[in-house]
């Protein structure tokens, strides 16, 4: 197996069809608000993601682990294109329903994405050598990234200059490039015998997997955990930079920017080190986060300049960015490692499941936090929370592998 090759033809189909979706979403948004002119309109939007997915967990989890892998990244990128065609044509031809043709449209081509990432995720062990797991999983990672840095200054060109409704077109030619990868990739042998029972019974038997595999738990927890505390950066730089600090939209913006450029240059430094990282060493690099989560009031109480200021959050952020490549790899890694082939598609499943019902959570919390208290002292409280939270992870997962060990002994 070339390994280099499998990588690059990955990279390929995990970038075209990030980079398709995040245009499009991008123009989604930038059109309801056009057509309503109502921030309303394009919240609605948004809170259709975690709803899909919650609805979904079951059966994702429960195809993943039962069918071929390959077959259902082809069916679903195959459904995807076809929906974006007669969207397209409707669009064009039923303009004044274009509300409820964008939601039916949503809805499907979240379904598909979901289909798409689970089964990647859980076709690593098909597609690579173990030692490289870490390797392509950080390479993944930064082709999000990239995507997501490339996206909306594609999207807001586009937007200037083509209806809305040939988007559409336009993530059809993405997603076609996306299926030509995916058709070049060489999947091994699936080692997943098939799920028994029915899909209430599959799922359920995914939730008690997890809660008898305490680390698979704990490491699960985390990860979600993580984008909980991330929406403080979401919610409080925003308004820290824009309402307190008073930077312009561009400063903003290229300090927005920062931590996907982080991320990418993470997945690359990722590469050049010459070994597997740990669970321990993924919380280590989480207490380093937390340590600079809490230092991102810090400029509230010196008045050093707004070009000084942003340097500060360019700099914060694109080490942030780039940590978050250091502790999600390892962690994603693990889970390939040691959750059976005929359990990953519903341990993915739930883990996505939970991260995409805290991120709003975390989001509404923080919104009212920044509103009645200091930025600062929200930063501060909660990169201490998070530093204290990984430092037991550390100290329960040292403890669980020396018992095993005695055990073993």
């Amino acid at each position: 197996m070339n390994v280099r090759k499998q990588v690059f033809q990955i990279m390929g189909a995990i970038f075209f069809g990030n980079f398709g979706s995040s245009v499009f979403s991008f123009a989604t948004s930038l059109y309801i608000l056009q057509r309503t002119g109502s921030a309303l309109g394009m919240g609605f939007t948004l809170i259709i993601s975690p709803i899909v997915t919650l609805l979904m967990t079951p059966y994702i989890g429960y195809v993943v682990d039962s069918f071929n892998h390959k077959k259902i990244l082809v069916f679903s990128q195959l459904g995807t294109i076809v929906a974006l065609i007669i969207f397209g044509f409707l669009l064009i031809k039923f303009a004044k329903y274009y509300f409820v043709e964008l939601i039916v449209l949503l809805v499907f081509l979240k379904i598909a994405d979901s289909f798409l990432q689970n089964t990647l995720q859980s076709s690593v062990t098909q597609l690579v050598p173990k030692e490289n797991f870490q390797q392509l999983n950080s390479m993944v990672q930064s082709s999000n990234s990239l995507a997501t840095v490339m996206s909306p200054l594609v999207g807001a060109v586009l937007f200037s200059i083509i209806p809305f409704g040939y988007f559409a077109f336009f993530e059809v030619i993405s997603e076609i490039v996306t299926l030509y990868f995916i058709l070049l990739v060489k999947f091994g042998t699936q080692q997943s015998r098939g799920v028994s029972g029915r899909i209430g019974e599959s799922f359920i038997s995914g939730l008690q997997f997890m809660r008898k595999n305490s680390m698979i738990l704990v490491v699960s927890l985390f990860i979600a955990g993580l984008n909980f505390f991330m929406a403080a950066m979401n919610v409080g730089l925003p308004y820290l930079q824009i309402h307190v600090l008073k930077l312009s939209t561009q400063q903003y913006g290229l300090t927005e920017s920062s931590v996907a450029i982080g991320m990418v240059l993470g997945g690359i430094i990722f590469q050049l080190f010459k070994r597997q990282f740990s669970v321990p060493n993924a919380f280590s690099f989480m207490i380093m986060f937390a340590v600079i989560l809490s230092s991102l009031g810090v400029p509230i109480f010196y008045n050093i300049g707004s070009s000084a200021t942003t340097i500060f959050y360019c700099f914060a952020n694109l080490v942030l960015g780039c940590l978050v490549i250091f502790i999600n790899t390892p962690l994603i890694a693990y889970f390939q490692t040691e959750v059976p082939a005929d359990y990953q598609g519903r341990v993915f499943s739930i883990q996505a499941t939970i991260t995409s019902l805290l991120i709003p959570i975390g989001t509404v919390i923080y919104g009212v936090l920044f509103d009645l208290i200091s930025g600062t002292w929200i930063f501060l409280g909660s990169g201490i929370t998070l530093a204290l939270i990984s430092l037991v992870a550390v100290i329960r997962i040292l403890k669980s592998k020396t018992d095993e060990d005695v055990i073993a002994r």
